[in-house]
């Protein structure tokens, strides 16, 4: 049986002041460098062979791989990216539904594009697409976004218009693993984050 873990990336700047990022490239802050570290940690007494090692291109994520696995090779992939949210980036929601565009599009993300970026269906699509393409003999671990892992989520469910974003709460650098057994899919876990003190940004902390 062989299995995908899916790791959203430790905290930015940006995550902390609540604006939206998408495919600005923002790096880790040093909290997120130090749930990375927590993560790296705990991985090292796993039992699980990791095979393959892929991550999104853009430095939250990236840095977030290379300091949890600093020897292996790591595959970047642009279909990992998080949702271009194109003209709201940068920008906090409390900002953006000032904007003209926003009530047009939060009526419906899935399907509509953010002026100048994408839907969660071309989200959807293309990570769909990234994960048609993995080894199917092989244990795979990737380092994504909470708007790439909820669409991957949701795939493999098989929920066709998911609502958008804060339906699965995912913590930075949580781990959510699939197992693939012939044609069937299963969820094994979403949100894992035994490595995280629950003293940190978590608002569902016990």
């Amino acid at each position: 049986m062989r299995q995908l873990t899916l790791i959203r990336h430790g905290v930015t700047q940006w995550n902390l002041t609540g604006q939206f990022q998408g495919h600005t490239d923002i790096p880790l802050s040093p909290e997120g460098m130090e749930q990375a570290r927590a993560l790296a940690k705990h991985l090292r007494t796993s039992k699980h062979k990791v095979d393959y090692i892929y991550s999104s291109p853009l430095k939250r994520a990236l840095e977030t791989a290379q300091i949890v696995y600093p020897e292996r090779t790591i595959e970047t992939d642009s279909r990992l990216k998080e949702l271009n949210f194109g003209i709201f980036e940068g920008s906090t929601q409390a900002e953006n539904e000032q904007h003209k565009a926003w009530d047009e599009w939060h009526a419906n993300p899935f399907e509509r594009r953010a002026p100048g970026g994408e839907s969660y269906a071309d989200l959807m699509g293309r990570a769909a697409e990234w994960l048609e393409t993995l080894p199917k003999d092989a244990n795979s671990v990737a380092f994504a976004h909470a708007g790439t892992i909820r669409m991957l989520i949701s795939h493999v469910l098989g929920l066709d218009a998911p609502r958008w974003r804060k339906r699965i709460f995912l913590r930075h650098t949580g781990m959510t693993r699939i197992l693939f057994k012939g044609n069937e899919s299963i969820i094994e876990r979403v949100n894992d984050t035994r490595h995280l003190s629950t003293n940190g940004i978590d608002p569902f902390a016990d």
